[in-house]
């Protein structure tokens, strides 16, 4: 079972195996020519700068247990280690929690006056110096968790090198935030100015842009589950974009320029309740697509083991809270391969495009881990955050296969309603049909016992036999009328009971105050219509008076109970009412009910009990 065809897959199938290769490839782009940092100190001179990007990757001095400041100058450690780095891999003496400063001596040509430098966004609180001038800060450096603060990510990240001898000094104190990841992490840029802002700018762009398309097919995913509700999968596909906007927004520098006083301990949390979230939210894709895969209970109990960390965010102190979250980085890929387990049984039992979903989850979860191992030991075997990257491709991929499930639905309602037009037509000869014989039998019968009547009439009256041969023939007559006015009938239950009863209500303000509920289904159709004879009947009988008036038609104990009462002069008396009561009797005899009723001169009472 394929999309369209299965030339068609295989061509979508060696198209993203071709981009992920690509993906690949790209990790190992470097420049041909870069300048050497050796020993905490870089010359620029040595190489062109203009329009040129170089990350300041190296040995820069390390001074542990020590903070920088213009009044007390930098306490020398004759110690180096590389940057990016964490120095809890530097040595064992540096604990989890510190502080301590970098440097790094940074040479220049009189000729390179357009160089900067690029400040990166570092866990904790951090402080930049050029020389004895302040540059940057995120907070106030502190040697406790007590003296140290987070105030705001400041938004420029771009400075300007003026003098062409410059220590650069970085103050980390990671007591606040992420203290599992002590250091400089991420790379400091140095190179031409205008390259460096186009640099900050197509970032901003490329991030502004990928979480806005992501939004917007999740926006667009739930107006289609609005407008199209038989299908869950769009709702939950809807919802994972969302989660996958969030998250993109969360991880990226976009959040610094918006939210620059947003706690480094909410960041935390965000980004933590996001990785949490992703993969229960791919499961109920997944197990309103294929149901018999992944419906299965122990796979529900085990999905719902991940709620304990999505509590956590909201539960956990901040400390707790990143100690369980240095944990929690080994479980996605665990359950990640549950799901592609499943998913690759729903393939092999040849459910409707399981391939090309499973294969788009494959290379989802290779830069899943790629993520993870870059978060557990700071190698990247792919690109970094290629996660993110691979998200919005199998966001872009999964929402072409929805796209196609319902186009599949689609045709199968076009297929439905088609047979349906087909049957609803074939109803309607057979209604007219049955119509058109229940015309020529009532027609015939009428005739015939009018005769029959007739003719009896025309005998001697008192003969006691023929007027019982007569009162005979009525009821039959009255019998084979009823089943032809059953034949007739195209509704239900409640057209032949409630809804004539209704009718005469409307047009008789003084029974407004009835009480008409709905219990025809507890009878039989023929009941209903031998109910309804009855009620005809007791009306003509005496109910057309002047007076207050009421029914009431429902359920009493353990019986269905019809009451019909009247008051004031009869104003009407259209049929003899002897007559009336006898083709009362004889409907009530058949429905095996009791019945009562009073008519006075000014006053009218009728009870019909039958045993529901």
């Amino acid at each position: 079972m394929g999309i369209t065809s299965d030339g068609s897959e295989k061509k979508k199938l060696v198209f993203l195996l071709c981009a992920f290769f690509l993906l690949i490839s790209c990790s190992t782009k470097t420049s041909e020519k870069v300048p050497v940092l050796y020993k905490g100190s870089i010359d620029m001179s040595t190489v062109s700068t203009w329009g040129e990007i170089y990350p300041l990757k190296g040995d820069w001095e390390f001074s542990w247990g020590n903070l920088y400041s213009p009044n007390t100058g930098y306490v020398e450690s004759g110690q180096y280690f590389p940057v990016p780095g964490i120095w809890r891999d530097y040595s064992t003496e540096f604990t989890w929690q510190g502080h301590g400063s970098y440097r790094l001596k940074i040479h220049k040509s009189p000729e390179q006056k357009n160089l900067g430098i690029y400040v990166p966004r570092i866990p904790g609180v951090y402080s930049v110096y050029f020389g004895k001038r302040m540059i940057f800060a995120n907070g106030i450096n502190g040697t406790s968790r007590l003296d140290t603060e987070f105030l705001a990510h400041p938004n420029a990240q771009l400075y300007p090198l003026d003098s062409l001898d410059t220590e650069l000094i970085v103050n980390v104190s990671n007591y606040r935030g992420n203290f599992l990841k002590g250091g400089i992490r991420n790379p400091f840029l140095i190179g031409d100015m205008d390259a460096l802002k186009s640099k900050v700018v197509r970032e901003m762009i490329w991030e502004t842009l990928l979480v806005a398309i992501i939004f917007s097919v999740g926006l667009y995913h739930l107006i289609f589950f609005a407008s199209y509700r038989k299908d869950l999968v769009p709702l939950y596909f809807s919802l994972f974009c969302f989660l996958v906007a969030f998250y993109s927004f969360v991880t990226s520098g976009l959040q610094y320029f918006l939210t620059h006083e947003l706690s480094l301990d909410m960041r935390i949390r965000m980004e933590y309740f996001c990785e949490a979230c992703l993969v229960p939210s791919v499961y109920m894709i997944l197990k309103t697509m294929y149901p018999k895969q992944f419906g299965a209970r122990w796979m529900m109990i085990l999905m719902s083991t991940m709620f304990i960390f999505i509590l956590s965010v909201f539960i956990l102190g901040e400390e707790e809270l990143i100690y369980l979250y240095s944990f929690f980085m080994h479980v996605p890929p665990f359950y990640t391969l549950v799901l592609l387990a499943a998913l690759g049984y729903a393939w092999w039992q040849k459910e409707d495009r399981a391939r090309t979903v499973f294969l788009s989850g494959m290379i989802l979860a290779v830069s899943m881990v790629n993520d993870v191992i870059w978060g557990l030991y700071e190698v990247y075997f792919l690109i970094p955050y290629s996660f993110p990257a691979a998200l919005v491709g199998f966001i872009a991929f999964n929402s072409y296969i929805i796209s196609l499930r319902f186009t599949k639905d689609l045709e199968k309602a076009e297929t439905f309603a088609e047979l349906q037009s087909k049957y609803n037509e074939q109803l309607r000869l057979n209604a007219e049909e049955k119509s058109k014989f229940a015309t020529l039998v009532d027609q015939s019968v009428d005739k015939g016992f009018h005769s029959l009547i007739n003719q009896l009439e025309s005998k001697e009256s008192s003969d006691k036999s023929l007027s019982k041969l007569k009162t005979e023939l009525n009821q039959t007559l009255s019998g084979v009328r009823d089943i032809l006015d059953l034949m007739h009938h195209q509704g239900g239950k409640e057209e032949l009971v409630e809804d004539e009863m209704r009718k005469f209500v409307l047009k008789n303000p003084l029974f407004s105050h009835s009480e008409i509920q709905k219990v025809s289904q507890f009878l039989r159709i023929d009941e209903c219509l031998q109910v309804q004879r009855i009620f005809s009947d007791a009306v003509k009988i005496g109910a057309r008076r002047s007076g207050e008036s009421k029914i009431f038609w429902g359920k009493e104990g353990d019986s269905i109970l019809l009451r019909v009462q009247a008051m004031g002069v009869l104003e009407t008396k259209e049929e003899p009412s002897s007559l009336l009561e006898a083709d009362l009797k004889v409907r009530a005899e058949k429905l095996g009910a009791r019945f009562f009723l009073l008519s006075e001169h000014g006053k009218f009472e009728f009870e019909l009990r039958l045993h529901s």
